[in-house]
């Protein structure tokens, strides 16, 4: 288990979809959203998450992704899973000439303590309530999904 050389990962992206895990975080009503740095979905407010790498259990992973983009390992029984969702972007990662396919299993989590976020793969993070996202036109239409949005 572990990440591929850019190379390789091009080649996967390109040709196969990507399982991923996305975290719905809620705190006293407010959920968390991170401002993307990179494509897919580059400039618009989406939920955390990450890719579930090769021979990763889902629990595994869970633990891995929560703490790398919430700076706070939780295991998956803390989780409540939502189901799964397909995301479709015509670019990638890499270029626009690439697209991308996700299917991803959603997980909501309940956090009361200061999260420890990461400025990796978001440069801004803000709590916002279902309606202001849902309202929002900086927030991506699939992280709307998950709070009923079309």
């Amino acid at each position: 288990m572990g990440k591929l050389p850019l190379e390789i990962f091009k080649c996967i992206v390109k040709n196969t979809p990507l399982v991923s895990i996305d975290l719905i975080v809620e705190n006293n009503g407010l959920f968390l959203l991170g401002k993307r740095i990179n494509e897919p979905a580059k400039g618009f407010y989406f939920v955390p998450g990450g890719r579930i790498l090769k021979n990763e259990k889902i629990s595994q992973a869970f633990k891995r992704i929560t703490k790398e983009e919430l700076g706070q390992e939780f295991s998956i029984e803390k989780g409540k899973f939502l189901g799964i969702y397909e995301h479709f972007y015509e670019n990638s990662f890499f270029d626009e000439g690439i697209s991308t396919h996700y299917v991803v299993l959603a997980y909501k989590i309940k956090v009361k303590d200061k999260l420890d976020l990461p400025f990796y793969q978001h440069n801004k993070y803000v709590w916002l309530t279902k309606k202001e996202i849902l309202e929002s036109k900086e927030v991506h239409n699939y992280t709307k999904v998950y709070f009923g949005g079309r």
